[in-house]
């Protein structure tokens, strides 16, 4: 299932750094007190609310797969098993260009 492309205000990371350094987290030990790089604390947090539409979220990894571009796996607490879990590809741009539950 693919999610479409999603922005997040003007500025990439701006608004989305916000609301990460602010407080907050999602399950799994990823917190602010993991050693993210801005980047990948973007990544969590976009990839973390497009999964909340469907449930409860825990980040179980997130990873920068090349420059451009970070990846963030975790689960969703649903009712339907066969989609509790999810993969997002977050873009240096601030879009999400690959959102898959399965």
């Amino acid at each position: 299932m693919l999610g479409g492309c999603t922005a997040y205000g003007g500025d990439p990371l701006g608004g989305i750094l916000g609301g990460i350094l602010g407080g907050g987290g999602y399950g799994g030990g990823y917190n602010n007190n993991n050693n993210l790089s801005q980047f990948e604390r973007a990544a969590l947090e976009a990839c973390g609310r497009e999964a909340q539409r469907y449930g409860g979220v825990e980040i179980t990894a997130v990873q920068q797969d090349t420059r451009d571009t970070v990846r963030v796996q975790g689960r969703i607490n649903t009712r339907d098993t066969r989609n509790d879990e999810f993969t997002c590809t977050f873009r240096s741009d601030g879009r999400i260009v690959d959102f898959r539950t399965g």
